[in-house]
């Protein structure tokens, strides 16, 4: 059974869970939420994981992130692009940013839609396309942004365990970034 997360608007600085204040995360909510100013950095502070179909972006500083994108923001097949970022890259803490009307939800009820589009479209044989699918569909599909993203976040949270790795869900009708707790 899933868990509902909760979602945790901020509109100032004291609804900054308390695990993100003093570090990148709250920061990040501060400046996308709250419209704080920017200091300067020496080096990218957080690596900033979103889904390529999140259409707003971030209200964030030049210098201030790295990014990488990836479906619903899933980086299971980047562990590298995380690791750089964090041994190369110098970021101190990750976000994984879902979005509200994810494109990845409810990706195995469209298979016949995706499979039609890519023949027609793409040039692509019938069976070609359905093997396409039938592969990475399975590994992209979510059912819902906000417990992808707090499970994604607590998968990284192990594998890098002195990161501050937080889920947050992308709320595209306020424009807002949403703490999730799990």
């Amino acid at each position: 059974m899933t868990m509902t997360p909760t979602l945790k608007p901020v509109r100032n600085q004291t609804d900054i869970l308390p695990a993100w204040r003093g570090t990148p995360v709250g920061e990040l909510l501060a400046l996308h939420n709250l419209g704080t100013g920017a200091g300067q950095y020496a080096h990218p502070q957080i690596l900033i994981a979103t889904c390529p179909e999140q259409q707003t972006g971030l209200r964030i500083p030049a210098g201030f992130a790295l990014g990488v994108n990836g479906a619903a923001a899933n980086l299971k097949r980047d562990p590298f692009k995380v690791s750089w970022a964090i041994g190369i890259g110098q970021v101190s803490a990750i976000a994984i940013v879902g979005h509200t009307g994810c494109g990845m939800v409810g990706l195995r009820e469209r298979r016949e839609e995706f499979v039609a589009r890519m023949v027609a479209v793409a040039g692509w044989a019938r069976a070609a396309a359905e093997q396409h699918f039938d592969h990475w569909g399975d590994l992209s599909a979510i059912e819902d942004p906000a417990v992808f993203a707090a499970s994604e976040a607590a998968r990284l949270r192990a594998r890098y365990p002195k990161i501050p790795v937080a889920a947050l869900l992308y709320d595209a009708a306020e424009q807002m970034l949403l703490q999730i707790e799990a």
